[in-house]
């Protein structure tokens, strides 16, 4: 019978670096990943040989078979699709120091930053109706405040990390190997 286990590790979508990271250490020790469930926080392992697997996070607004098509055709294996929330995580395995990449430059991966971006943008936006149609329950709940503010920042600084990491990228002057 093979061992069996179910981690959960949050993950901001502006680092997606550290979660493609942090799978590939557990193919590194022999956990294997199995499944991801739970809009892409949880992780189910089993116990296996130890291998090289690049994994690589992906944001997509707008999905359609081609996308997916094109990945499979390159050898990359889709681990999850998210259905509400837009990620993709693929794998592949490869041998030597060579680590694949569905990114061929630069400017791919500031597109995936700015599609994220506008995405969290959009979700602050639309707090705004929200807070003025419940302006009568939150002017006599106040304390109701207190889960949108830390909404709010969450968000501004998911789009402040994301224009960060750009600002890196671009400073790389288009070189892509030091991205991880």
């Amino acid at each position: 019978m093979s061992e069996l286990k179910s981690q959960f590790k949050w993950w901001g979508g502006w680092e997606p670096d550290k979660v493609e990271s942090w799978l590939e250490q557990r193919e590194a020790d022999g956990w294997q990943l199995v499944k991801v469930k739970g809009n892409g926080v949880r992780f189910q392992f089993q116990k296996g040989e130890p291998r090289k697997m690049r994994y690589c996070v992906d944001y997509q607004n707008k999905i359609d078979k081609a996308y997916i098509s094109l990945f499979e055709e390159a050898g990359w294996e889709l681990m999850y699709k998210g259905t509400t929330n837009g990620w993709f995580i693929w794998r592949m395995a490869y041998e030597g120091d060579q680590r694949p990449e569905i990114y061929s430059d630069i400017d791919s991966l500031i597109e995936r930053n700015k599609r994220f971006s506008t995405t969290l943008a959009i979700l602050i936006i639309v707090q705004f109706p929200i807070i003025i149609a419940n302006n009568s329950v939150i002017s006599k709940f106040p304390y109701l405040l207190i889960v949108y503010i830390p909404l709010f920042c969450f968000l501004l600084y998911g789009i402040l990390r994301l224009n960060a990491a750009n600002r890196r990228y671009k400073e790389q002057g288009g070189r892509f190997d030091n991205r991880t």
